[in-house]
């Protein structure tokens, strides 16, 4: 058992024992859940009196940039369920072991199979507004055999409101469980098949993935620059392709960092 889940249970013993909250026993080993959103990000949550459960969430971002955000997996499972229904929408059932299970629903594509093994952080589908559904978000649902719990992500358990902008959660999932970073970028970014070279497609605009890093070619708009040039898919061409770091959001000059900070690794 590592650090974080021990002082997990640490906590959550406390409470249980002072009546402040009312956790099951096999809640202790429940897995280290992150936000289902890239890293970084920073959302709002409630529920709402149709959910069957209180501890149902629905999130959105506060910006208005909720649809078409990647869908990640809260923590590492297997796909059990990958489909379209009436009042799901595009739905996805990751599950975890020890009876746990994570939901996924409303969204506009999914991006996995049932049977698929997913890491913390895998993209299941994108954000939008499938099913029984009166506007883009994402209905997140932690359950223990069978019954939702009260959500926990990065260690802390996520409070009961009732309407949105009441309370804020920023993602930590940013473990690259399957090699993904994720990055902001502040405009679409030309994708080339070297880095430099010819010029093979677009990396839109917004909240993308990349693999690792490189140093290369400058490029230079005024007097920002960057030498970086990070190895991703694009959207608009083929995958593993280099676009230049100077195009993400967060950073300076010759920075080439995830949302979370951290340096992106360089390529093999």
């Amino acid at each position: 058992m590592n650090l974080k889940r021990i002082l997990r249970s640490l906590v959550l013993t406390t409470l249980v024992a002072a009546g402040l909250i009312a956790v099951p026993t096999a809640a202790m080993a429940a897995p280290g859940f992150q936000m289902p959103i890239p890293c970084g990000l920073r959302w709002t949550t409630a529920s709402h009196s149709g959910h069957a459960s209180q501890w149902m969430i629905d999130m959105v971002d506060p910006g208005g940039h909720t649809r078409g955000t990647p869908v990640l997996a809260s923590a590492g499972g297997t796909v059990s369920a990958s489909l379209l229904s009436s009042t799901g929408g595009n739905m996805v059932v990751v599950d975890h072991g020890g009876g746990w299970q994570t939901r996924y629903l409303h969204m506009d594509r999914r991006d996995v199979a049932v049977g698929n093994t997913v890491g913390q952080g895998t993209q299941l589908g994108i954000v939008g507004s499938t099913g029984d559904s009166t506007g883009p978000h994402l209905h997140f649902e932690q359950k223990l055999n069978g019954v939702v719990q009260q959500a926990w992500f990065n260690g802390h358990a996520v409070p009961l409101t009732w309407s949105y902008n009441q309370h804020y959660e920023t993602s930590a999932n940013c473990g690259a469980g399957d090699g993904k970073f994720w990055v902001d970028t502040f405009a679409n970014a030309p994708g080339y098949s070297t880095p430099g070279g010819t010029q093979t497609g677009t990396l839109n605009k917004g909240t993308n993935y990349v693999f690792c890093r490189v140093w290369g070619p400058e490029v230079r708009v005024g007097t920002a620059f960057n030498h970086w040039w990070l190895k991703t898919d694009l959207d608009v061409g083929p995958a593993n392709q280099w676009v230049s770091a100077y195009y993400l959001s967060r950073w300076g000059n010759d920075e080439a960092k995830d949302n979370s900070g951290r340096d992106i690794p360089a390529c093999a």
